[in-house]
């Protein structure tokens, strides 16, 4: 048992906080008034569900570890639609939602001769909520049989509310747009079909949002131009297509499929960079040697003519060993973009290095093998010409600024300091591993690359790296003009994906209008926006991880009373996460099926003790599992420790 710890008593005023369900037994409150968040137990949650902005009091000033409280009453409910199985119980039914943070089920009037076939998903609404007992909900629609692949891919997209396709308009408005260029839109752009273009891209890709070209010029320079996709031309502020573009925001990567911010007419043919063929592009072009120095800088509307399209892998091959006739600029290109690579951290960029993962899929999508993308130079020249494009327009803006002496409004993106109790908790959380870090403003990105240098190879790698990025801010969009953490940037912002993200869109507009001579135009909008897109590019992410999770339990389900080797990477007072080295997945131990001791979570060092043996389990750890169990519905892997 903890010591208990005297908080000073708090004023019966109502706080206001979100609810973070975390098991059967109780909440956990987030609110901006305590530094902790309070727990509350599921009996006086008063009907609330994960999510629900709610009012609560404190019930308690004596706690072990957090502060106390109940529920007085629910402001808004994060939703009322969800996506679960039903329970046939005679003359009712019982729905059970799939979300792994509601633990009520929900109560189904049936009408007569109803039949419930219980191996199917269901969408269902709650029509009535209670304070206590069950909410009661109508099925909407049926989803399709559990477990299959169609049935799981649009329970996520009902979840995250994805949209399943283009309305009507969207799509006559569409399909009346011009298939060619006309010579009058020609004449009013830099015609650069002759320079040698190309476009690098995933070998499944289908919108090419870039283009690189390359033209030696004089004393060692190289004219390098990075061409967008010139999407803005194709409709105005006032169509049905950027009305929807705004909703969607950004375009969502599920492992099966794509669901597109733009219709494919657009996404996968008038924008895209095609080779072979004309293309109206936003281009960014500038004299830059092989020590990365550049001058000469020319922002403008072009045409483009790609010569070729190369994936990644093709475009390697050729940097690595092969000559032809794309081999010297290839070449060149990823010369400089070493070089500015290094001198971005230099600068203090921090190297941020996110494992992503990929899955082989069968003819009927199952996932049949998981390894981890390899990122080569091709993918980081890519990477660094992208970064450089950003930066420049951001630049151009300040430059324009300073000019005329007054402010224009612009979409920025900006990536925060970390906050210094998030640094804490990490300097707290690497300690355990025997690692520090310097927390000074000026040494953070120096000593943040230094750890991950130090740790590069070990177990521990992994977890740490995780937790090295959940201790950083999130980067948003913003009308606000900041610095770019994570990049080392003092002015940065998103051009180079117009097809695929609404704020490049916005960008674009906005920085033809400034190229154009005319006046800054008023934010109000502009700020609505970035806070949307912000949010949609969030629950973009939030919808790809689940994609990536189903797959993952999906795969891992042909692996019942296998053996894996793991490491620990995850510890809560319920359960031991571990990652499976081989497979990428991640499953949970339960604390409960630790039968060998009692075991008591220390989340200051996070991590279980034995309170007899002293048996410790900690982050980094490495172990042999079982997995026990799979739940596709719940994305969960249960493990047993060996």
């Amino acid at each position: 048992m903890g010591k208990k710890i005297k908080r000073k008593k708090e004023k019966s005023t109502l706080i206001e906080g979100i609810v973070d369900h975390v098991n059967k037994r109780y909440c956990f409150i987030k609110s901006e008034k305590f530094k902790e968040d309070t727990k509350i137990l599921t009996k006086n949650m008063r009907g609330a569900i994960h999510g629900d902005k709610v009012l609560f009091s404190t019930i308690n000033n004596y706690t072990f570890k957090n502060f106390e409280g109940k529920i007085i009453k629910i402001v808004e409910r994060s939703r009322n639609t969800f996506i679960g199985k039903i329970q046939d119980s005679g003359d009712f039914a019982f729905f059970i939602p799939d979300h792994k943070n509601i633990f009520t089920d929900f109560f189904i009037k049936k009408s007569k001769n109803q039949k419930i076939t219980e191996d199917y998903k269901v969408l269902v609404k709650v029509n009535k909520w209670h304070t206590r007992g069950k909410p009661e909900a109508i099925i909407i629609k049926t989803l399709g049989k559990s477990g299959h692949n169609e049935t799981e891919i649009n329970s996520i997209m009902y979840e995250y509310n994805l949209p399943q396709s283009f309305s009507k308009n969207v799509i006559s408005e569409t399909n009346n747009l011009k298939n060619n260029i006309d010579e009058q839109e020609i004449s009013k752009r830099k015609d650069i079909r002759e320079i040698q273009t190309f476009t690098i891209d995933p070998r499944d890709a289908k919108d090419f949002d870039d283009a690189l070209s390359i033209k030696e010029t004089k004393n060692g320079f190289y004219n390098v131009g990075i061409h967008i996709a010139d999407v803005a031309h194709f409709f105005s502020e006032k169509t049905e297509i950027n009305r929807e573009a705004e909703k969607r925001a950004t375009s969502v990567y599920l492992v099966d499929r794509t669901i597109p911010m733009l219709p494919e007419k657009l996404s996968n043919y008038l924008c895209s960079l095609r080779p072979n063929t004309d293309r109206l592009t936003f281009s960014i072009m500038c004299d830059i040697n092989l020590n990365a120095e550049i001058k000469n800088i020319w922002i403008g509307k072009t045409i483009i003519h790609s010569e070729k399209r190369f994936t990644y892998e093709e475009a390697q091959k050729i940097i690595e060993n092969e000559n032809g006739k794309f081999s010297n600029g290839l070449k060149i290109l990823n010369s400089i973009a070493k070089k500015i690579r290094k001198k971005r951290f230099e600068s203090g960029a921090f190297n941020f290095r996110t494992k992503e993962i990929e899955f082989k899929l069968n003819e009927n999508k199952k996932p049949i093998n998981i390894y981890l993308k390899k990122r080569r130079d091709s993918h980081k020249m890519i990477e660094e010409f992208m970064l450089l494009a950003n930066k420049i327009v951001a630049e151009k803006i300040s430059e324009i600024e300073t000019r005329d002496k007054n402010k224009y409004t612009f979409v920025y993106r900006i990536h925060e300091d970390p906050s210094l109790e998030k640094l804490i908790e990490l300097k707290n959380y690497i300690s355990q591993f025997g690692y520090t870090i310097n927390t000074e403003e000026k040494n953070l990105s120096d000593s943040l690359n230094q750890l991950m240098q130090k740790i590069k190879g070990k177990p521990e790698e992994n977890s740490i790296e995780k937790f090295t990025i959940r201790s950083m801010s999130k980067a948003i969009y913003s009308t606000r003009k900041e610095k770019h953490f994570g990049l080392a940037f003092k002015n940065y912002t998103h051009f180079t994906s117009p097809i695929r993200r609404f704020p490049d869109i916005m960008v674009h507009r906005l920085l033809n209008r400034y190229l154009l001579g005319e006046k800054t135009i008023d934010k109000k909008y502009f700020d609505i926006l970035c806070k949307h897109s912000s949010a949609m590019e969030l629950n973009a992410t939030s919808a790809e991880r689940e994609s990536i999770k189903f797959k993952q339990v999906e795969y891992m389900s042909q692996f019942i009373n296998k053996n894996f080797e793991g490491i620990i990477s995850g510890i809560t007072e319920w359960g031991i996460f571990i990652e499976i080295i081989k497979t990428q997945c991640e499953g949970l131990v339960k604390v409960s099926s630790l039968k060998d001791d009692y075991y008591e979570f220390d989340k200051k060092n996070m991590k279980i003790v034995g309170k007899n043996s002293k048996k410790k389990y900690q982050l980094g750890q490495s172990l042999v599992v079982k997995v026990i169990d799979t739940d596709v519905d719940r994305r969960t892997i249960d493990l047993e420790l060996l």
